[in-house]
């Protein structure tokens, strides 16, 4: 029994550090997807990602991270302020997917001139609110690197609009370099706390 609480214990720590790169993998994934779903028009490819993502991060932590914890000093954020921030970027993420559907299905819920502004800069108002998005993350992780990510979007989307790059390319460019950074992530991770032979269980 006591073994069974302790194994729970330290998957719960798991889900909450951030040291291995899996979450930065995750979100790199999404916007990767999304840059690529726009240039093929194909956005359902997107959202399959959305779907899966969260039973694979669950088993990544569970094969790579959980077996790991057992020898690293680290104490979760406390819980309601991380389930505080993750209920405002899902309404967040909820409220920015409403808002396309009205502004580009011809909706007449919103005011014209509020639409016609959206429309026409759109370029410039959906990047920065998922910048806003990811700047709430790295607050409710704590995990630096994704401030780092947010201002490398800024840096991007800002170039996009003022040079009048492609912004689908942008999207994919963007996700492919926070993929890669996890993946490094990960296998610095992987070599600073190699699983010991016979002590993985346990």
């Amino acid at each position: 029994m006591s073994q069974n609480t302790n194994l729970k214990e330290i998957e719960r720590k798991a889900n909450q550090y951030h040291g291995d790169g899996l979450i930065d993998i995750a979100i790199g994934f999404v916007i990767l997807l999304a840059g690529i779903a726009e240039i093929f028009d194909q956005t359902s490819l997107a959202g399959i990602w959305v779907v899966l993502w969260l039973p694979i991060m669950i088993s990544a932590k569970k094969s790579i991270t959980v077996p790991r914890m057992r020898y690293i000093d680290f104490t979760p954020k406390a819980q309601w302020k991380v389930k505080l921030v993750i209920v405002t970027v899902v309404l967040a993420v909820a409220v920015l997917f409403t808002l396309g559907l009205v502004v580009f299905t011809k909706n007449e819920i919103l005011p014209p001139w509020l639409t016609a502004w959206l429309r026409e800069y759109s370029r410039m108002v959906w990047p920065a609110a998922l910048v806003g998005v990811g700047w709430l993350i790295a607050l409710a992780t704590g995990v630096k690197r994704l401030y780092a990510y947010a201002a490398l979007a800024v840096i991007a989307f800002a170039s996009g609009y003022w040079f009048n790059f492609d912004f689908p390319l942008l999207f994919t460019l963007l996700g492919a370099v926070i993929v890669l950074s996890g993946i490094v992530v990960l296998v610095r991770f992987m070599r600073k706390y190699p699983v010991l032979e016979g002590r993985q269980s346990g």
